[in-house]
């Protein structure tokens, strides 16, 4: 590699396609489908996703058209007129919904290698399955840990250090 490989700047704007925030509104069409307008063009329907889900939820969103080609970035979602910030938080809600846990109540081994989990949390009660602690609990640091059930719902403990000690002590031998 030579120096000036190394001191080459790479130019990622390039590649990728800003949205102007003055020129997208979203909102949802009579059949409940997130649709942009782009400077007055004619409405698509998209999908929106999280570039950062975890540290940076509300930066860099990603819009698909029904295909999954990349439409374009939202750079800032607060940049969005009210109306398009609010459809847009209300879809990014839907696919990104975690509840919090706040107390674990047991985690026993199930059926093929799974773990079931009684938890409480911030929307009540939940039973579910773990498949994987390697893959479905995600340990961020700062005693933050995200978990991915069986079917795909996502739960989340902002510090279990925080917990009370019989749930701290079942989450400690998780991670």
């Amino acid at each position: 590699m030579t120096e000036r490989d190394l001191t080459t700047t790479y130019d990622l704007a390039e590649e990728l396609t800003i949205l102007p925030p003055k020129g997208v509104r979203l909102f949802y069409d009579e059949f409940e489908d997130l649709c942009l307008e782009l400077d007055g063009a004619a409405r698509q329907p998209v999908k929106a996703s999280r570039v950062f889900p975890v540290s940076a939820p509300d930066r860099f969103v990603a819009l698909t058209d029904k295909e999954g080609v990349e439409v374009g970035i939202l750079s800032d979602v607060s940049t969005l007129d009210e109306a398009s910030r609010q459809a847009l938080t209300t879809e990014l809600e839907r696919d990104y919904f975690h509840a919090q846990i706040t107390r674990v109540l047991s985690m026993t081994p199930g059926g093929w290698h799974t773990q079931e989990w009684e938890v409480e949390t911030d929307r009540g009660t939940r039973a579910f399955e773990i498949r994987s602690n390697r893959r479905d609990i995600r340990h961020l640091g700062g005693g933050r840990i995200l978990i991915k059930d069986a079917d795909g719902n996502r739960f989340e403990i902002p510090d279990y250090r925080t917990l009370d000690p019989f749930s701290h002590d079942l989450i400690d031998g998780q991670i």
